[in-house]
């Protein structure tokens, strides 16, 4: 018949969705200094060849929460873009990088609206209450056969 092992089960609803949320901030290398220092940069170098006003993603905080239903966790995403995102301009997929969604928004240390970026990323997890003893046990007979 075989050999049986032990097999834990879920703990009953203990099943959860967890989510993070991150997000990015197209800023110039201006606003990136400004953010950092405090003052916009000021230089009178006639060698200085930086491009102050090149873009480039920067991260711009995150923020993550769990629940237990997939209903509640749905109106609470959708309740925190509302509440910290305005409107949103564009759902994208990219292979290489996930999903993101553009909106406007604020950047801690800046003034005015940014354009921002926010990744979801959402994970399943189960809680599993298992006997120990009879793990090992099995353990060890892993290393007989």
């Amino acid at each position: 018949m075989g050999i049986q092992f032990y097999n834990p089960k879920p703990v009953d609803k203990g099943y959860h969705y967890h989510v993070d949320i991150y997000h990015e901030a197209l800023l110039t290398l201006a606003d990136e200094l400004e953010r950092e220092h405090k003052e916009r940069p000021c230089t009178s170098d006639p060698d200085d060849s930086t491009d102050y006003y090149s873009k480039d993603w920067k991260k711009n905080g995150s923020c993550s929460f769990a629940e237990k239903d997939w209903d509640q966790l749905v109106i609470r995403i959708r309740d925190y873009f509302k509440r910290h995102c305005g409107q949103v301009l564009q759902a994208e997929s990219d292979d290489h990088r996930g999903r993101y969604t553009y909106h406007f928004g604020t950047v801690f240390g800046l003034k005015g609206k940014h354009l921002i970026r926010s990744h979801i990323f959402i994970r399943h997890s189960a809680i599993i209450e298992m006997d120990e003893e009879k793990f090992m046990k099995d353990l060890e007979k892993i290393g007989r056969w």
